[in-house]
């Protein structure tokens, strides 16, 4: 079964905690700054290709899920253990399955009009 956003989510932040924790230097290590990470996918109607926009505290960045690239934004020195994450295991294709639901949702709403 595929994964949520929000599983997806949990994951990301627990990827990024696990990474900090294991460095040699966390003296200024804040994990609570990552208990509001989320991750959502831009609205298929508005961007020609499957985008992803990740959230942490006040930054964010837009990537294409396709090639990986930063499209807009910034996550500061987090933003290598999110392009870490993203080919980490199977987390791309669940991104791009999270899309692809979310084409399907819109194809209903716009049939059912």
């Amino acid at each position: 079964m595929a994964k949520t956003l929000n599983e997806l989510s949990r994951e990301l932040r627990d990827f990024i905690i696990e990474l900090q924790s294991d460095a040699h230097n966390i003296t200024g290590f804040k994990k609570y700054r990552y208990n509001n990470l989320k991750i959502e996918v831009m609205d298929p109607r508005t961007t020609p290709f499957p985008q992803v926009k990740i959230t942490i505290g006040m930054s964010e960045a837009i990537f294409n899920m396709l090639t990986t690239e930063k499209l807009a934004g910034g996550l500061g020195p987090d933003e290598r253990f999110v392009l870490r994450w993203f080919t980490k295991s199977n987390n791309m294709n669940e991104l791009k399955e999270a899309w692809n639901r979310a084409e399907k949702q819109i194809g209903k709403a716009q049939a059912a009009e």
